[in-house]
């Protein structure tokens, strides 16, 4: 499933998915080093990777 950050505020991130349009806040702990608003992710097996 892909995602795109778009917003980042203090420990959380809020991404939106793309296939439902779906907004969820997830804690920057779980996602890639240095992601920033508007990096395009994918979430497969519980984990976050750069797409």
């Amino acid at each position: 499933m892909y995602c795109c950050v778009i917003d980042v505020c203090g420990d959380y991130a809020t991404v939106r998915y793309e296939r439902t349009g779906a907004e969820s806040q997830v804690a920057l702990a779980l996602l890639p080093d240095g992601v920033d608003v508007g990096d395009r992710l994918k979430f497969e097996n519980f984990e976050y990777e750069r797409a």
